[in-house]
């Protein structure tokens, strides 16, 4: 992989970690302005509500760490044939 592509490919990477982290906050902001306004948390609806809100959110944060575990998975990658090449 020459080192132009590997700029590339990395650059991507960490787009789609900033991508995946913006997806986030916007969820977990979407969820603190619903724990501010919801008047009775024990309804049904509320509750439902909250629940499904609370699932986005998770579900962006996993997204946001599984880009992050590519970038770490990549950069070890990267670093070990670094080392066979200069070796």
């Amino acid at each position: 992989m020459s080192l132009a592509v590997t700029d590339t490919y990395l650059s991507e990477l960490i787009s789609d970690l900033s991508v995946a982290f913006r997806m986030f906050s916007i969820e977990a902001v979407k969820l603190r302005a619903l724990l501010a306004r919801t008047e009775d948390p024990g309804s049904p609806e509320s509750y439902d509500e909250l629940r499904r809100q609370s699932i986005a959110e998770v579900q962006a944060f996993e997204e946001y760490l599984n880009r992050k575990e590519e970038i770490l998975a990549y950069l070890k990658v990267e670093s070990r044939l670094a080392k066979s090449q200069t070796a």
